[in-house]
């Protein structure tokens, strides 16, 4: 039982290498989310079986069935080939379904800043291109008036 909480060593491993590289905010909470997902589907699974792998009508028996519950619970998939029978391990299933929405939640905001955030920076750049054609134009409207004022000619 104590074998799958040596997941926890790569949760910190994620967050010291996002700490070391200096990621976008948008990586590292990728990397946090992903951490997350991982933490929450190995917890679900181990505290769903040991409430019903005892269960006289439970179906959840084996850690690979637990898993595959848990996965499918998250992604609110749901097949229903596996589901929890006592009360606790309804408890645990409502934790894991809202924990799951949040965490889809979570990615859907952020791929939505991504997207914002690059249309900014697209938006700044036209900007700054846009003022720089204008100051453009006005050299040129001030450098035929200097070369019609030395030819003596009038400004188109």
């Amino acid at each position: 039982m104590i074998q799958p909480l040596r997941l926890l060593r790569l949760v910190s491993t994620l967050l010291l290498v996002g700490q070391r590289a200096r990621m976008a905010s948008q990586i590292r909470l990728t990397t946090y989310v992903a951490g997350a997902v991982v933490g929450l589907l190995m917890f679900g699974s181990l505290a769903v079986l040991s409430v019903e792998r005892d269960s006289p009508d439970g179906n959840i028996r084996t850690l690979g069935d637990a898993v595959w519950w848990s996965f499918t619970t998250m992604t609110t998939v749901g097949y229903g080939d596996h589901a929890p029978t006592t009360g606790l391990g309804r408890m645990l299933a409502v934790g894991l379904m809202l924990s799951g929405i949040a965490l889809l939640g979570v990615v859907t905001a952020n791929i939505a800043a991504w997207f914002i955030a690059r249309f900014e920076k697209d938006d700044v750049e036209e900007r700054r291109q846009t003022e720089a054609i204008r100051e453009l134009t006005e050299e040129v409207r001030a450098l035929r008036g200097e070369l019609a004022a030395l030819k003596g000619t009038p400004v188109e």
